[in-house]
């Protein structure tokens, strides 16, 4: 497929597409809307990762005295 240019955000051509009832337009909008998407997909997948180790770093963890 061609790189689309950015000719609107996916939801509006998604309702386009979705009340569209020529196949050789429904064809073009259903192109852009993969395209659209495979856009948002690639900024998704460009954000800085969510660090998923532990909240505290270690050796500061609390700790529990237990017989005091």
């Amino acid at each position: 497929m061609a790189p689309c240019p950015g000719d609107g955000d996916w939801r509006s051509i998604a309702e386009q597409t979705s009340k569209e009832t020529d196949p050789a337009k429904l064809m073009i909008l259903v192109e852009k809307l993969c395209c659209a998407l495979d856009g948002v997909r690639k900024e998704k997948s460009q954000l800085p990762a969510i660090p998923t180790g532990p909240a505290i770093p270690a050796g500061d963890e609390p700790r529990l005295f237990l017989g005091d």
